[in-house]
């Protein structure tokens, strides 16, 4: 996918619209996966990012790209390992993430919207659905589901790709969680049935359910498949419920293990059209055996698409890992995986989080407006945006033969 990029030009930034800072309690994918493979102990330094904050004035970020990338590429499909568009052309999404919406849903606006394509190069906003009917999107549902339509709807005019996850743990009442993601998909799939910017992934965190029912009091009992038993029949029937809406959509199941596990899946995929596999991860707890385990899934031809990636550690913390993450940028560049770095929108104080909106150098303006000031931006936005701003190896080459 090629991209028009403009020099960065610098001016004061404008008097926008004040809106209210995010809760700072962050969604249950931040919770500590069960499964770490490799862990960085002591993330290293980096001379290209300021450890000090610039003075207030700093001016704001300016757009540097240009084109409108569901336009270059329409409805997207999937052919084996990889995600197509509808000339045939292999397609790689690279974007962000938001903290669970229905805590951080006043950050985003038209202008930020705007900002995360044009200023920072996302091909994809991945709107994170979380919480149940005591604290989260369930507790007001129809509220909730206005504030996604809302935001998609901004997607969408700005000609950037979105995706719907809906990340809710499994509980007691799993009953109630499944009908109520049938009815989700149900709704917005028939609203959006005929727009190519939506993507639609399936994220229920199964493995809190395979959890509770191997410490069950039957000893004799068999094992739980995270896989073949909770997660296909959940996801079949939110899959059915979005194709009779719309038939040919891209949806992404999240795999076992947390989004860990990509061999389970990959050894029993499911038996539907235009269908990719979820992974999320953490440059600090997960490396090298993972991606093994993703390339090996790829070489089998199936579709894997990142769509949870934390720079930090799975609880959170330990800083940017600057060693693994740039092993796993590499990692994607080199096998075509789309991806979504994880997240902004809130103000929690987490080393996952893009930006830092809690400092006091920076007006409210400055904060919730878009355009931020580099001073803004966190060490691991700092190192996200690079990412989605980096001229891929092709588009290079082009420039230099002209």
């Amino acid at each position: 996918m090629n991209r028009i990029y403009r020099s960065l030009l610098v001016f004061p930034l404008a008097a926008a619209l004040l809106l209210c800072s995010c809760s700072t309690n962050l969604g249950p994918e931040t919770l500590p996966s069960t499964t770490p493979t490799t862990v960085e102990t002591e993330p290293e330094p980096t001379e290209t990012v300021e450890t000090t904050f610039p003075e207030a004035t700093e001016p704001s970020s300016t757009p540097v790209v240009t084109d409108r990338v569901v336009d270059a590429h329409g409805v997207l499909s999937v052919d084996d390992a990889t995600i197509i568009d509808g000339e045939g052309e292999a397609v790689v999404l690279k974007g962000i993430s938001t903290y669970a919406i229905q805590e951080c849903s006043e950050f985003f606006t038209p202008e930020v919207i705007k900002t995360l394509a044009e200023d920072w190069g996302c091909d994809i906003l991945r709107i994170s659905v979380t919480g149940d009917k005591n604290s989260g999107y369930l507790k007001e549902p129809d509220k909730n589901f206005d504030t996604v339509c809302k935001i998609c709807n901004m997607c969408i005019e700005q000609g950037i790709y979105v995706l719907l996850d809906w990340n809710i743990t499994y509980t007691d009442e799993s009953d109630e969680n499944k009908e109520n993601a049938v009815d989700f998909f149900n709704r917005v799939s028939a609203i959006y049935s005929d727009t190519a910017n939506v993507l639609y992934e399936i994220s229920n965190n199964a493995a809190a359910l395979a959890t509770e029912t191997e410490a069950g009091e039957d000893e004799d009992a068999e094992e739980v498949d995270e896989w073949g038993d909770i997660i296909k029949p959940f996801a079949s029937e939110i899959i059915e419920a979005v194709r009779e809406n719309s038939e040919n959509s891209l949806i992404i199941v999240d795999v076992p293990g947390y989004g860990t596990d990509i061999a389970s899946a990959a050894d029993s995929v499911l038996d539907y059209d235009n269908i990719a596999y979820g992974c999320c991860l953490y440059s600090g707890s997960q490396g090298q055996e993972m991606r093994d385990s993703i390339k090996e899934a790829i070489e089998d031809d199936v579709c894997v698409f990142v769509t949870s990636w934390g720079l930090c550690n799975d609880k959170g913390l330990g800083g940017v890992y600057y060693t693994e993450s740039r092993k796993w940028a590499d990692f994607f560049d080199e096998n075509g995986i789309s991806w979504c770095n994880y997240a902004i929108g809130s103000d929690a104080k987490d080393d996952a989080n893009a930006l830092v909106l809690l400092s006091e150098r920076y007006t409210d303006s400055q904060k919730y407006s878009g355009h931020w000031p580099d001073g803004l931006l966190s060490k691991s936005g700092a190192f996200i945006r690079e990412e989605l701003l980096k001229v891929p190896a092709e588009d290079t080459a082009e420039t230099e033969e002209e």
